[in-house]
């Protein structure tokens, strides 16, 4: 079950909210409860949730004075505000600090229900996500795939976010998929059209310019780190990807 903090000044609408069953239904469980925003960031302060759900119009710290506020302090956890239509542009405003979404009041059963779902989704990817390396997030960019489009991708992604350090081939992430390396050369080609091994030199690529930014390797360690025959076709690689030379990222 995904934790929910529940914020609502009103006694009668908490106890509403708490007695709804589509939390459940969808996933989520109401797991604390607070009066304000300033009761929320006490609560904030030694707990950790999945989603807040909060009133926007609320004593002492109103509900978009206390999205500023949990974002300021790093808290990134995802926030629907629950609003009424008059309150539409401070439901604006939550929505441009990084709101997940806003449900009207009277919250209805069917709607709370799509937004939740949404969260989910996003809680989900989220998860997975923070699994996979940056040289593979930025490969992807490069060849302007979207991780999130594909579950093969993904779990080709994560796959190879969990063994990066080491030298490995297309034949070693299709037996760890389970797939034979014909077959699983052409879906991905499919997915993202270009070929493993190219989309393998360009997290190379990237993962070389982390290693050359700490001024800890040489351009040749670093060559023989990711298994390249020369220090002279690292370069060309190197190069025809990036369009520069290994030498403008090393750190002397």
């Amino acid at each position: 079950m995904y934790k929910i903090l529940l914020v609502e000044d009103d006694k009668a609408l908490r106890f509403i909210y708490s007695k709804m069953k589509v939390w459940s239904k969808c996933g989520f469980v109401i797991s604390q409860e607070a009066t304000d925003g300033k009761m929320a960031l006490e609560i904030l302060q030694n707990n950790q949730f999945d989603l807040i759900v909060t009133d926007i119009r609320m004593p002492f710290i109103d509900g978009i004075e206390f999205l500023r506020k949990i974002r300021h302090i790093n808290i990134n956890t995802c926030v629907i505000f629950i609003s009424s239509y008059d309150e539409f542009e401070y439901a604006r405003q939550g929505l441009i600090l990084g709101a997940f979404d806003y449900i009207l009041k009277p919250i209805k059963e069917k709607q709370l229900i799509e937004v939740l779902e949404r969260v989910k989704k996003y809680l989900v990817r989220t998860s997975e996500n923070i699994h996979i390396i940056p040289p593979v997030l930025k490969a992807l960019k490069y060849i302007n795939v979207d991780l999130n489009e594909s579950n093969f991708i993904k779990q080709v992604c994560l796959c190879m976010s969990t063994i990066y350090e080491n030298i490995f081939t297309m034949e070693d992430i299709a037996l760890s998929l389970n797939l034979n390396k014909d077959y699983f050369g052409k879906v991905f080609k499919q997915h993202t059209n270009v070929t493993f091994n190219h989309f393998y030199s360009i997290v190379k690529v990237e993962y070389s310019k982390e290693l050359l930014s700490t001024g800890n390797y040489t351009i040749y360690q670093v060559s023989e780190l990711l298994g390249y025959s020369s220090v002279d076709y690292f370069t060309k690689v190197f190069k025809d990807i990036t369009g520069e030379t290994p030498s403008k990222f090393k750190i002397t």
